[in-house]
């Protein structure tokens, strides 16, 4: 991919863009390193790439439900919030995949696991009144070792999210059960009012995460109801 990017680039061709496929054979980090790919790319030779990516599903499975040997069925759907609110596209601009993605891949692999609502209303969570959720749980999270983040992933990849207010029982670790209390959905409620306050902070757009016109996406899929456990 490099080498044909630079033939490109000696091609003079100065913008491109392509699919990233993703719930392959790559995992996380995988995926990540290959965003960052571009990021670079980008920084040496004075480009612009954008990628559009591509949740792999096999041909011959109808609904949605594939899920690659290194993913988990809750990071496949962080990651399509994620790419709702950057419609489809990881811009190859380093500020916007810091924002949108993480700095590194472990910030990334973190992302993946906050709870949903946290992903779908970050604003208001990081910037505005949800702010002592947000710090909660960032500290919770904090507290895990590498084999509680696997196991609140197996946990929360085991049920629908309507059933997340069962999972504190069948978890073993104090700490996971501790932060399992932020993952259970939001009543309607509560769901409309951070909506509105949300809208109110996207007014003005984030500059991490603008995009022109020609980078956007409008249907990649990103809506697709997942089938139920």
């Amino acid at each position: 991919y490099e080498k044909a990017i630079r033939y490109a680039h000696d091609a003079r061709l100065q913008e491109m863009s392509n699919y990233m496929l993703y719930n392959f054979h790559d995992s996380p980090a995988d995926l990540y390193e290959r965003m960052r790919l571009n990021v670079g790319l980008n920084e040496q030779l004075g480009l612009r790439i954008w990628s559009f990516p591509m949740r792999y599903q096999p041909t011959d499975l109808p609904e949605r439900s594939f899920i690659g040997e290194k993913w988990t069925r809750y990071q496949l759907r962080s990651m399509q919030i994620i790419l709702q609110a950057t419609h489809g596209v990881v811009s190859g601009a380093p500020q916007f995949v810091n924002r949108a993605f993480g700095e590194t891949s472990d910030h990334f692999a973190d992302l993946l696991l906050h709870p949903h609502h946290f992903i779908f209303n970050r604003d208001y969570y990081e910037f505005g009144e949800g702010g002592d959720d947000w710090n909660r749980f960032r500290r919770a999270l904090q507290g895990l070792s590498a084999g509680d983040k696997a196991d609140l992933l197996t946990l929360l990849s085991s049920c629908d999210p309507r059933d997340f207010r069962l999972l504190p029982s069948r978890a073993t670790s104090t700490d996971v059960k501790r932060i399992l209390s932020l993952y259970r959905p939001l009543d309607k409620d509560r769901e409309a009012t951070i909506w509105a306050k949300q809208r109110e902070l996207r007014r003005v757009e984030d500059p991490a995460l603008s995009l022109p016109d020609d980078e956007r996406v409008e249907d990649a899929g990103l809506q697709a109801v997942e089938e139920s456990i």
